[in-house]
Formats: structure tokens, sequence, C-alpha cells
């Protein structure tokens, strides 16, 4: 029903953002933007926890590993992290998190990256770097981007697990569901989402990302920009308003 659902499958280990989960995760986005069957992506997880997420055997030093190698590695893994969380924010369809479990870290961070975000009621939220002797500098990147100074820092500064309620209030998700609602209610939105102008969808979500961080008059010129086009440039507006007075569904172009 045009909604590719992407599952985080290493659930022994809690679904860790390693370097080859980065890597098929990343493929996966580009494969589901390039396909026109696609309308709406989805990630979720299996098994009890979201995402760790970055694996920490992964970060540590290896025995055989000199201080620059260490470093040009790890390096490498979170600027591989940091090129698809913004793929997500970059792609021209809409990505939902269907959130189970903990989200932790960078996995939190893969919540805030995400357009939309649906939790579980048993779904907990945390950045707890400053736990281990690190900070989740990262990962407040996004977290910052969707709550208030205050709420990021919190939970930046504490490390502490935050429930799916207060996330919602924090502005990090949606809405909250039943546990055994959490699929379903996911894939509510994305059908709902799926049906309007896949056209429309790609030119408005990239104009909010990039106006969101103007100044006010600059973000005002680019909308009104963007909004022409879509008003006056676009098939589908026009088989929109023509679908709208003639009280039947619309025909986009694609």
């Amino acid at each position: 029903n045009a909604i590719l659902w992407l599952t985080l499958n290493r659930p022994d280990r809690r679904n860790p953002l390693s370097s080859d989960m980065i890597d098929a995760l990343s493929s996966a986005i580009e494969t589901g933007n390039k396909d026109p069957a696609v309308r709406v992506m989805v990630i979720r997880s299996s098994g009890p926890a979201f995402s760790a997420g970055h694996d920490l055997q992964e970060t540590r030093r290896r025995n055989d590993e000199g201080q620059s190698d260490w470093q040009a590695r790890v390096d490498q893994l979170l600027q591989d992290c940091a090129a698809m969380m913004t793929s997500i924010l970059h792609a021209p369809k809409p990505i939902i998190a269907c959130v189970q479990g903990i989200a932790s870290a960078a996995g939190c961070q893969l919540v805030s990256a995400c357009d939309l975000a649906i939790a579980s009621e048993d779904a907990t939220f945390c950045t707890p770097g400053v736990n281990i002797g690190t900070f989740c500098t990262t990962p407040l990147v996004g977290i910052g981007r969707n709550l208030s100074r205050k709420h990021a820092l919190e939970m930046a500064l504490t490390g502490d697990q935050f429930s799916a309620t207060t996330a919602e209030r924090f502005g990090l998700i949606n809405r909250v569901e039943r546990a055994e609602n959490l699929t379903p209610a996911t894939r509510q939105l994305a059908l709902s989402i799926a049906t309007r102008s896949a056209d429309s969808i790609a030119r408005g979500k990239s104009a909010f990302y990039r106006q969101v961080e103007m100044p006010l008059d600059d973000a005002f010129v680019l909308a009104n920009e963007v909004m022409l086009q879509n008003l006056t440039a676009s098939g589908d507006a026009e088989e929109g308003a023509a679908a709208f007075f003639e009280k039947r569904p619309p025909e986009w172009r694609d």
C-alpha cells in the first residue's frame, strides 16, 4: 500500500546503529526515494528496544590500533551517521518513526530526525552519554531542533530515561499509542499521507526544513516562492482544486 517498512533487525544487540546498520539503513532510504511505488517510509525495529544507539564495542579502541587510526575510524562512523540522519530530512518522501522500547543516544537522535514519530506507551527515550563520561553532542543536534533548549538539555545533562508521555510533551514524538495499537496506528497515519500528492509533499517538506532555520523575512520569501510554484506550476494543484469543486477524489499525476 505504498508504504516501505524498514526494520532495524539486530534485537539481540538492541538494534545498535553500527556502521553496518547505518550503511544498510542509508541504502534502504535511498532505494525508497527512487522507487515511485513508495510514498511513505516507516522506520521500526524488532525485539524489546528501538535502538540503543552507537555500538560501544565499535567505538572502543582496538588492541592493535594506534591513536590516530582509532580517531579516524570513529570519526568516519560519526560522519556516516550524520549523513544518514540528514538524508532523512532531505528525503522527498515522509519518514515516520514507529518506536517501541528504548530509544537511546543515537537511537533517540534517529527518532528526532524522522518527520513524524509515534511511540508505544512503554517506550522510553534518553541521551545517556553523560552517564559514561561523554556527552550526547551529536544526538542533541536533532533533539535540540525538536525540543525546547531546556528540555533538550535536561535530557542531555541528566542522562535519565524519559517516558513516552513526557517525550510527547517535550515535542520529540507526535503521540503515544497502546502497545497493541502501535503498528496499526502508524500504518493508518502512513496511509493517510500516501493518498496526498507526492509532488506537493516533496516540495513542501523541503521548503519546511529550509525555512524553519531562516530569519522570518527570509522564510517568507522562500515559502512564497514555493507556494507560487505549487499554485501555478503544479498539475496536482489544478487537479486538487478541480476535484474539490467537483466533489470527487483527486487523481494525482503520479
